[in-house]
């Protein structure tokens, strides 16, 4: 008998030709040519604007082939502390991709999204034929995420329908609160920590860098730009001799690694600002951005709630109300010395110090005279004793 060859059925039904949905969700999505060329002549489909031009401006680094705005494809993180505009300008990048006709998916890691910012909608331009109403029904979808252990398995194992199609904007807002609740930042040493504490203590950068990991595989299946909103932790500077200062909440070399481009957002006593410290992969200042802010650019929300560029002449280093040019640091040959701390013979002595009213020299007079008394009563007594003593002899 003769081995029969095994035959291969070529089928065009979808049960014989396709996998299944999970088995592929580590390769990239396919595109066609048409589409893809398509994409070339649309400026607006390669990144999406966040409503303020010069800090669209700002995030192609000078780089003429890029998009302005937070590019599709890639995770964008926006940090800065409490009340300084980092939701608003997430919002105002999502009303742009609504505007276009996009859809946006909302993450809420911390509070709630507050319903007035949805009436932004009905101040501005939009598609011919459709309401606010119908916009936010049809091409906002909101969620708000519990706990991390929840945002991990929705970015790690997507439903079929998230997120939902023609998504170009992905927003996960106070990514921060979630994190700090499960793997919270340990104090400073090492004693008095538990096993559990130390434990979590090490997974914190493993879990960021997986969770990096996994937005960025998002963002480039479904071609889609996602902004991470973060808060800002205090940090000591003891060893430079200069006060504590505020940095990025999140950190770590995998967290660092998956994200493209990075925004601070701060507030002056003239108003709003935000500086871009990392774009198109690239830091534009150390990876200690301590008390660094670059072409800082001003802007401020009106009463609709809409972003708008202001243009605000202020040194963020001096309470002058004068501009003042900084200058660059000297070179020096010697390296800075870390301050030293003074010790407690060094501090001054207050008797040194000069009298100012005069009641010292009264004081010094007044103990000369008692002295002087008492040495004259003690020489009385003492020739009175001598005389006793010869008359009884």
């Amino acid at each position: 008998m003769s081995a029969q060859n095994p035959v291969i059925t070529i089928s065009s039904s979808n049960g014989s030709s396709q996998a299944p949905s999970g088995a592929l969700t580590h390769r990239l999505a396919t595109q066609s040519a048409a589409d893809a060329l398509g994409d070339l002549d649309n400026p607006r489909a390669s990144a999406v604007s966040s409503g303020i031009t010069y800090l669209d401006n700002s995030l192609t680094g000078n780089n003429p082939a890029a998009s302005p705005g937070f590019e599709r494809g890639k995770v964008a993180e926006i940090w800065g502390p409490a009340g300084a505009g980092k939701t608003a300008i997430a919002f105002q990048a999502a009303v742009e991709a609504l505007k276009a006709g996009d859809t946006v998916t909302w993450l809420d890691c911390s509070s709630l999204l507050s319903a007035p910012r949805l009436r932004v909608l009905e101040h501005i331009e939009l598609p011919e034929g459709k309401s606010a109403a119908a916009l936010l029904q049809d091409h906002l979808r909101y969620l708000a995420i519990p706990t991390f252990s929840h945002l991990l398995a929705l970015v790690l194992q997507p439903p079929a329908l998230f997120p939902p199609t023609g998504t170009t904007l992905m927003v996960v807002d106070g990514l921060e609160a979630l994190l700090n609740l499960d793997y919270p930042r340990m104090p400073y040493g090492n004693g008095g920590r538990t096993e559990q504490q130390k434990w979590q203590a090490g997974r914190r950068y493993a879990i960021l860098g997986t969770l990096v990991t996994a937005l960025s595989r998002l963002a480039v299946l479904h071609s889609m730009a996602i902004i991470v909103t973060t808060g800002c932790g205090s940090k000591m500077r003891a060893d430079d001799g200069m006060p504590a200062a505020i940095g990025p909440g999140l950190g770590g070399s995998e967290w660092e690694n998956g994200v493209w481009s990075r925004i601070v957002v701060f507030r002056d006593f003239a108003g709003r600002f935000a500086g871009v410290q990392k774009c198109q992969g690239r830091n534009l200042m150390p990876l200690d951005p301590t008390s660094d802010v670059r072409n800082a650019i001003g802007f401020e929300i009106d009463e609709n709630g809409l972003l708008r560029p202001k243009h605000t002449t202020v040194d963020l280093t001096s309470s002058s109300p004068m501009p003042v040019v900084a200058r660059p640091p000297a070179k020096s040959s010697s390296p800075a010395k870390p301050a030293r701390k003074r010790f407690y013979e060094e501090i001054a002595d207050s008797d040194e110090d000069a009298d100012e009213y005069g009641w010292g020299e009264a004081d010094e007079n007044a103990v000369a005279a008692e002295d002087l008394t008492v040495e004259a009563q003690t020489q009385k007594e003492t020739q009175a004793n001598n005389e006793s003593n010869g008359d009884a002899t």
